[in-house]
């Protein structure tokens, strides 16, 4: 990251630069190391006793909150801000009146998206900015305003997704991007910001395996145009220009066909559920499809809830929430919402469901068409790389998903092998679909028209998620 920043070093008397939560100092460390001026540089810390201990290298350390005291703009601001969301972070619930008068514009979800637009704030038209950041900010719908603040005041150089395992020393399971960029010359002329994007080129490295890549990994260049382009703002990382396209101008999307969404919240399922060997017999108990279990296709619930839900919703209506129930007991779709692969699974008529996303159809035939096109490798990739990049894969994601139309030879033959996989799963739970799955592949490549070199990109991400995603 110090090196990222050394080309726009000046060793003059009014440069300065600024690690906003200095923590161990790494950061510090690293700038001295370097080369840097120390008399340039300057360290914030909430705690006093870390600031004492930068305060060793010889630079200026100041004991402040830097998210709620004023500062002088910077030339260059560095560091890894904290990563606690709003139910976890002490901090914002004690200052959360003033914090909202602050960052309310982008809302108050994480430190480190706080730490991000006050760094921009304190940048001087030209400065350059380097954090190291939990990735969430780049797909999440939660971190569109904030995804917007970063496109109008900044110009991003350069956006690095670092290895999966980086904190894992720290016991931190977390995955994070190295986003640097530059603050805007100050301009009110429309146009000629316009003109900027277009032309401005940002360097967006995918996801690295180990810190040994990170001088020689291979980057796409793209205009900061293109991000604006994408619903939600989103920023897409390592994404074939046929994919984001796709993404960016297909106008039909699978909320427009599927209608559904999420069920019965229990609030304690403990309480209201069963395991079906206990009660599947029992005609007034139903299944129950949540997100417990993630198999392709078809498989069979191990959940069983009482028919008469509404009894349940009376009894505690401040727990037992009841969504879309003009959907229960329907033949539909139900979706994995928790977990790094997604999945879908025929769900038959008669029963209930959770939170999880759930679809349904008027036509039997749409019914198993998207069943087949979301268990398809290109959904996977498209809902996981491009439009969510973290491991909770909500309704809201899926309904996101850009639909192209098959002709009808494609489509019936997609019904056809979905309709065999769900029959022959129903007679026998280890039935391999794997060659199945293939041509239905084949065919949504195709509906799609995606490139050869592009299928290879997709179909080794899908196979290496844990690690790419």
């Amino acid at each position: 990251m110090v090196d990222l920043i050394i080309p726009y070093y000046k060793n003059t008397q009014n440069f300065s630069i600024l690690d906003p939560s200095v923590g161990d100092g790494v950061f510090v460390k690293a700038l001295v190391d370097s080369g840097i001026n120390r008399s340039q540089i300057i360290a914030h810390d909430i705690d006093l006793d870390k600031i004492e201990k930068v305060q060793k290298y010889g630079v200026k350390g100041i004991c402040t909150d830097t998210l709620l005291n004023d500062y002088q703009l910077k030339d260059c601001i560095i560091g890894n801000p904290p990563y606690k969301s709003r139910r976890e972070s002490q901090y914002i619930k004690i200052n959360q009146t003033e914090l909202e008068k602050k960052y309310g514009f982008i809302g108050l979800y994480n430190l480190y998206s706080l730490f991000l637009v006050n760094a921009v704030q304190h940048l001087k038209p030209g400065g350059i900015a380097c954090l190291i950041l939990e990735d969430s900010f780049l797909t999440n719908r939660y971190y569109k305003s904030l995804r917007r603040f970063i496109l109008e005041k900044s110009l991003i150089i350069e956006i690095k997704l670092a290895p999966r395992k980086l904190f894992h020393a720290s016991k931190a399971d977390v995955r994070t991007a190295i986003l640097t960029i530059q603050r805007r010359n100050n301009t009110n002329n429309s146009k000629e910001y316009t003109n900027i994007d277009k032309k401005h080129i940002m360097r967006l490295v995918d996801r690295l395996s180990d810190e040994n890549e990170y001088s020689k990994a291979i980057s796409q260049k793209i205009p900061q145009s293109e991000f604006r382009k994408m619903p939600d703002l989103k920023f897409f990382i390592g994404i074939p220009r046929s994919i984001y396209e796709i993404v960016q101008h297909t106008k039909l999307r699978f909320g427009d066909i599927a209608k559904g969404g999420t069920g019965i919240s229990t609030g304690n399922d403990k309480q209201y559920l069963q395991p079906a060997k206990n009660v599947s017999n029992d005609p007034n108990w139903v299944g129950f499809y949540k997100s417990g279990k993630r198999n392709a296709f078809f498989y069979q619930t191990p959940y069983y809830i009482e028919k008469d839900y509404e009894k349940n919703m009376r009894d505690n209506p401040k727990n037992f929430l009841v969504r879309n129930s003009n959907f229960y007991f329907q033949e539909g779709l139900t979706c994995s919402s928790v977990g790094r692969r997604f999945s879908a699974a025929y769900m038959p008529s008669g029963n209930l469901f959770g939170v999880n996303a759930n679809f349904f159809f008027n036509d039997s035939n749409d019914l198993f068409y998207y069943l087949g096109f979301l268990n398809s490798n290109l959904t996977k990739y498209i809902l996981r790389k491009v439009l969510i990049r973290t491991n909770i894969v909500a309704t809201s994601f899926i309904r996101e998903i850009p639909i192209i139309e098959p002709s009808e030879n494609q489509k019936n033959e997609i019904i056809g092998v979905v309709k065999k996989i769900v029959s022959s799963l129903m007679d026998n739970l280890n039935y391999s679909f794997t060659e199945d799955t293939k041509r239905i592949d084949e065919i949504i490549f195709e509906v799609y028209n995606i490139p050869n070199q592009d299928i290879d990109e997709i179909m080794d991400f899908n196979e290496n998620i844990i690690e790419r995603a």
